[in-house]
């Protein structure tokens, strides 16, 4: 048992949760069509699966956190 909950928390190290633009938008207090503007641009790590945005919270972290240099 002790190893399917090691291994559960080695997976959950890897993977990081997904925010929708709408979550992201939140996060930076912006609008989400500025979200997903700048992830078109290139400005905004995020990944695009069909038509919705993806975004991790530890890039935009890193995205403001350049913006702030």
């Amino acid at each position: 048992m002790q190893k399917q909950e090691d291994d559960q928390i080695k997976v959950a190290d890897i993977f990081e949760p997904l925010l929708d633009s709408q979550q992201a938008a939140e996060l930076m207090h912006v609008h989400p069509e500025t979200v997903k503007r700048r992830a078109r641009r290139g400005e905004i790590p995020g990944l695009k699966f069909g038509k919705v945005w993806r975004f991790r919270a530890s890039g935009l972290e890193a995205y403001i956190r350049n913006l702030m240099q």
